[in-house]
């Protein structure tokens, strides 16, 4: 009676598991739908192209052994994926690209996970510009220009946007803009790419800020958490990431 009752429970518990396995949760991650080489690059034809990103994500998925699989967004309506997409997590995030704040989302925000610098990236022949100097910027169609906001309302300055990263750096290379604000990780693999390395810097002038890309969530604050403690104990993972991806912070 005791070994058919273990036979049994022993059944009852393998049925179980595979019940649950079966059913367990796809978490779906929404990313960028852009070629933002080192640091992501997602479309809506292919989420399999390498990247700081998808490595990164990857590793934490499949080290706690959970279903997920990317989305490619549009990044213009970036401020609603959660209202409009349903997904379960964001990445990268930051609380100031909140363009629409009167959405009263409960997001939380992960640890950082990279620290990046937000400026405006110009000729190296114009380094010293001044920000009272910029009439023409050019950045991704959709993103945030949080560091010349109210010039662009203002009219002051006048923001093109393009969709390929590899064509804002053309932009500002010929004169077509005094300067971006993309990720100068970005810039330095274009300008790699076209042997013009070094030719787009930084200008110092123009007020510049370090922000951070954190991986947010409102439907799994205990995923977050898994997550925050997966960058801390593995921040060699970190590290070789940047290293193999040529990120500076």
């Amino acid at each position: 009676m005791t070994q058919f009752f273990y036979a049994l429970m022993l059944c009852m518990f393998f049925s179980f598991a595979l019940s649950v396995q079966a059913f367990a949760k796809e978490y779906v991650v929404g990313v960028e739908d852009i070629n933002y080489y080192p640091l992501f690059n997602f479309s809506s034809k292919s989420i399999d192209h390498p990247s700081f990103t998808r490595d990164l994500l990857i590793s934490f998925f499949e080290a706690h052994q959970l279903k997920f699989r990317f989305v490619a967004l549009p990044i213009k309506r970036f401020d609603r994926w959660y209202i409009e997409q349903d997904i379960d997590f964001k990445f990268p995030d930051n609380s100031r690209w909140r363009v629409n704040s009167k959405d009263k989302l409960n997001i939380i925000y992960s640890d950082p996970v990279l620290q990046l610098e937000a400026g405006t990236y110009v000729r190296i022949e114009n380094k010293n510009i001044e920000k009272k100097s910029v009439r023409k910027l050019v950045t991704v169609l959709g993103f945030y220009p949080t560091l010349w906001l109210d010039e662009v309302a203002n009219k002051q300055v006048i923001m093109h946007e393009e969709t390929v990263p590899l064509s804002i750096v053309k932009h500002v290379l010929y004169g077509n803009a005094d300067g971006t604000n993309i990720d100068p990780n970005v810039i330095r693999s274009h300008l790699k790419q076209i042997n013009k390395e070094n030719e787009i810097v930084l200008a110092p002038n123009i007020k510049h800020e370090k922000y951070f890309y954190h991986l947010s969530s409102i439907k799994h604050p205990e995923i977050i958490q898994l997550f925050n403690i997966f960058l801390k104990d593995n921040p060699e993972i970190l590290l070789s990431l940047k290293h193999k991806y040529g990120i500076e912070e």
